[in-house]
């Protein structure tokens, strides 16, 4: 019985399955990251009128600016301070214990209330 051409047959059967097998699109956050500061006082200073603060405690609990919300509401909130104040930043700030996903899910709803400047921060509070 002869096995010479078995190697081949293998190699050729490795070659179609890595050829023909479709690899599954990574999905991930899309975040613009601002550039490289020029000097140390290129710091921007923010008026506390032009911030709507996010915090996600260690339970996932979601207040915005020191009060409850629940993370359906966030769009909306958000949503009406950028109308009343087009200069308005959202600082997300998020404890280390939270959950990734929360996160996330707070990201989204800022992407879709069109909130074009966030600071991310991780922080205890």
């Amino acid at each position: 019985m002869r096995l010479d051409s078995t190697a081949d047959v293998a190699f050729l059967l490795l070659i179609f399955f890595i050829v023909t097998t479709i690899f599954a699109a990574e999905q991930g956050l899309t975040l613009v990251l601002p550039g490289k500061q020029k000097k140390a006082d290129d710091t921007i200073t923010v008026k506390e009128s032009n911030i709507a603060t996010i915090y996600v405690d260690e339970t996932n609990h979601i207040t915005l600016d020191r009060k409850s919300i629940e993370i359906n509401h966030i769009k909306t909130k958000i949503e009406d301070r950028i109308l009343g104040n087009p200069k308005l930043v959202v600082l997300l700030k998020i404890h280390p214990e939270a959950d990734y996903g929360r996160m996330v899910a707070c990201l989204d709803e800022l992407r879709l209330a069109k909130a074009t400047k966030v600071s991310l921060k991780t922080a205890a509070e």
